[in-house]
């Protein structure tokens, strides 16, 4: 797979990018968050770094490819319901959730039947619409921000901390485990991985902090879809009423790429257990 390596580097960090950003995006800050939530978020994403370093030694065998498959599957499972529960929740409430699932489960049985080259062209495509639509909110919205809605006056206690940490060790940090047993399956190198970890940490930080600022926390903490709501604060004229719909492409493309990653990750470590 040195190919990959060497010719997909680009395309795999717009890759990780968009799995950090995964189906979290869609529903973080969580709920009941408060002024600690994005320094929680901070933290994880350290430790997603050095996890995604640790997992380096781990062994990809008999012994470990049950468990890689399990968290494969969990966050197959995560990205999959998150992203049909929001369209069913905040687009489609009166359709069944199974006709809105069904064409995400026919498009993610056709990924699985092609080769990870797909994926990362997928990626590749994907982040600069994504990343665009991210800045574009952003700076759209920011001349309502406040910036003192993410002041902290004083450290957290313990308890306190975790309770806003817990969720971005969720999201983020124990996907990083799948994320470098994918990145080892296709022989990326480490740089390429932590660019895209970073890169994808800096957009993340960024849908968080245009809810936050735009809201404040406590607001933020309340609302099913913070970032949505944010984006449906975005409008021009009396033609562009609702900027929103844009945001629903970062969330499908996200979710895809989280679930692709779990796919394939099953398919390339199948040999391992049945050589």
């Amino acid at each position: 797979m040195k190919a990959v390596t060497n010719s997909y580097s680009k395309h795999f960090i717009a890759l990780t990018s968009l799995f950090v950003l995964g189906n979290g995006v869609i529903t973080a800050p969580i709920s009941n968050a408060d002024k600690y939530n994005f320094l929680g978020f901070l933290v994880a994403c350290v430790i997603s770094v050095a996890v995604y370093y640790l997992c380096l030694i781990l062994p990809i065998n008999r012994l470990t490819v049950m468990g890689i498959w399990a968290l494969a599957l969990y966050c197959i499972a995560d990205a999959f319901i998150t992203f049909i529960r929001f369209i069913s929740q905040n687009l489609l409430p009166d359709t069944k959730p199974f006709l809105i699932a069904l064409p995400l489960i026919l498009l993610l049985l056709y990924i699985g039947f092609q080769k990870e080259e797909m994926l990362f062209k997928f990626s590749l495509v994907s982040f600069f619409a994504a990343a665009s639509v991210v800045l574009f909110f952003f700076f759209s919205t920011a001349k309502d921000f406040n910036v003192s809605n993410i002041f902290i006056n004083r450290l957290p206690s313990f308890n306190g901390f975790l309770a806003q940490l817990a969720p971005y060790l969720k999201s983020i940090v124990l996907p990083t485990v799948l994320l470098c047993i994918f990145a080892r399956l296709n022989n990326i190198r480490n740089s390429v991985s932590v660019w895209g970890l970073a890169v994808g940490f800096v957009i993340f930080g960024l849908t968080i902090l245009n809810s936050v600022l735009l809201f404040g926390i406590e607001l933020s903490g309340v609302l099913d879809y913070p970032y949505s709501s944010a984006g449906s604060t975005v409008t021009f004229g009396n033609l562009f009423t609702r900027m929103d719909g844009f945001l629903y492409f970062v969330y499908l493309a996200s979710s895809i790429v989280k679930c692709g990653v779990g796919i394939f990750t099953i398919k390339k470590s199948r040999e391992r257990l049945f050589p």
